[in-house]
């Protein structure tokens, strides 16, 4: 695929710039505005991608299934070059190939990223003989310019005074994709593996677990949430305690993004993640975890939405559902493909593990499996989270916005490390030419049990009435929770720097519990939720 004419559909090149840049027709599915020299045009979003909204996840899934089917053809063609000894086993190889994936959630992804990812040469069996040949996972070389070039001195050519861009890296010809580029263009990896074993526990492993709590399609599979402005008052418990509470699919995939790719590494960039091989891992991980979610919860699926964003093909704020073309993958010449026909994977073709693993049982089974895999501690009992509400598109990002425990004085240079630090909030597709949405809120949660453990912050549990302040509009704290100090939000931008919350676009924070079932200690009751405090922004 690398090697292939990089105007070739099937080529490498191609096929991931489907994702974000160049923005360029892919099989000649043309998009509804052309694109000028500077690269933007009304604020949409570029790519064919979907991000903050309800096809986020189903439109990823016939992404994944395109590359996957060239890689297997180009494996076949290569069985057949085999020595007549050896060829037989290859072929046989090739047709059982599929794209593996990374579970960068399981506990040995503390240790770091798998060394296949990051070794520059790998030996290999060839058609003619034993070869060590340029690691194929560890970056992709561009063949040509993927867009114009950044200020001089944030090039890779301008080599040894390169300046890591606080931008998006624009990678020119030649040159390949990077992770976490230190002054001379070089991957650090001993700083990517230091995020994970960090992230592992606190950000990834939280959020898949309270992933698998939602039975709603929508917050599950989406940071977008609408939100009208001005709003304070929570909905009635009842409501407040159903599902928003509880973290996306899209935003522990979002948080990936970022800890993988670092300071002017490509992965951190919806507009270069493609390009990075190491992409197409984690979303066949993604589509893994969508799947299982399916299992979990079958009689949940797409509802209709708003793509506030826009793509290449779709206009700002146009309705999607189940219906709406998944484009530019064609299931016939005529019809693309849609989130109704994609529902099924073993009618695609395909499955996963753990799917078979539970096929035909009680879906409480698989649910109950994986929420011990992906538990975050040990701790039984209430969990306690902090609930953020930010403005979409209000900073030109990606950034992230923290959450540390009882450390009022925390900053964007207080090291991740700190027993007080409790998560993140990854705000990954906020990019420059994305414009400000006004009813467009992120609500997502952190997971602050661990930390508050940790630092030895007593839990109880409290049974007060809940009822609204006449005077904050706030439901009553039902505990001595001082917000002002024991939660502190700190947004930084991936360059390090810390910005202001108004900056930021953080409007919000809240502090709620839940119970653990006592039949299913894994199981967060959403009717033992309590309300204890929260601070507007």
């Amino acid at each position: 695929m690398y090697d292939r004419p990089y105007k070739d559909m099937r080529s490498f090149y191609q096929v991931a710039g489907i994702h974000g840049l160049p923005y360029e027709p892919y099989d000649r599915v043309i998009g509804v505005h052309e694109y000028n020299s500077s690269g933007w045009v009304k604020d949409r979003w570029g790519g064919y991608c979907h991000h903050g909204d309800s096809m986020f996840i189903t439109w990823h899934r016939p992404f994944m299934l395109l590359f996957e089917s060239i890689l297997v053809n180009e494996a076949k063609k290569i069985a057949l070059q085999y020595n007549d000894d050896e060829k037989e086993k290859y072929v046989e190889a090739a047709k059982q190939l599929r794209h593996p994936y990374w579970d960068w959630a399981d506990e040995k992804a503390i240790e770091g990223v798998p060394e296949i990812f990051l070794i520059p040469e790998i030996e290999i069996n060839t058609p003619n003989g034993r070869k060590k040949v340029k690691n194929p996972l560890k970056s992709y070389t561009l063949p040509v310019d993927l867009s114009h070039p950044l200020e001089k001195g944030h090039n890779p050519w301008d080599k040894p005074h390169f300046i890591v861009p606080t931008s998006v890296p624009f990678t020119p010809a030649g040159y390949p994709t990077i992770r976490y580029p230190n002054d001379n263009y070089e991957d650090q990896n001993d700083i990517l593996n230091a995020s994970l074993s960090v992230y592992v526990s606190t950000v990834f492993r939280p959020g898949l677990y309270q992933m698998f709590h939602l039975s709603e399609y929508l917050p599950f599979s989406t940071i977008g949430t609408e939100q009208s402005e001005g709003t304070s008052v929570p909905p009635p418990p009842s409501v407040f305690f159903e599902s928003a509470h509880f973290a996306s699919i899209e935003t522990t995939h979002d948080a990936f993004h970022l800890v993988s790719g670092g300071l002017g590494g490509h992965l951190s960039h919806a507009t270069t993640a493609a390009f990075d091989p190491l992409f197409f891992f984690h979303h066949v991980n993604v589509d893994r975890l969508f799947a299982l979610w399916q299992e979990v919860f079958p009689n949940s699926w797409v509802s209709q939405n708003i793509d506030a964003l826009g793509t290449y093909t779709e206009e700002i704020n146009a309705t999607i559902d189940e219906n709406t073309d998944l484009t530019p993958f064609r299931k016939t010449k005529t019809e693309f493909w849609k989130s109704s026909d994609i529902r099924y994977i073993e009618k695609l073709g395909y499955t996963y593990p753990q799917v078979m693993m539970f096929k035909g049982q009680d879906p409480k089974n698989l649910q109950a499996y994986l929420l011990k895999l992906y538990k975050p501690d040990p701790y039984y009992g209430l969990r306690f989270f902090a609930k953020l509400t930010i403005k979409e598109s209000k900073l030109v990002g990606p950034y992230s916005v923290r959450v540390f425990v009882n450390l009022k004085n925390a900053t964007a240079q207080t090291p991740i490390t700190s027993p007080h630090f409790a998560g993140l909030v990854a705000m990954w597709h906020n990019i420059n030419h994305f414009h400000a949405i006004n009813n467009i809120c992120v609500m997502e949660t952190v997971d602050i049990t661990a930390a508050m453990k940790q630092l030895g912050i007593r839990i109880e549990i409290h049974n007060y009435t809940q009822e609204v302040n006449n005077v904050t509009d706030l439901l009553n704290s039902t505990t001595i929770f001082d917000i002002e100090n024991n939660i502190t939000i700190v947004p930084v931008l991936l360059n390090g720097k810390g910005i202001s919350l108004k900056d930021a676009g953080v409007n919000k924070v809240e502090v709620i519990s839940f119970e653990h079932d006592k039949v299913n200690p894994n199981f967060l009751e959403e009717n033992t939720g309590q309300y204890y405090d929260a601070k507007n922004f």
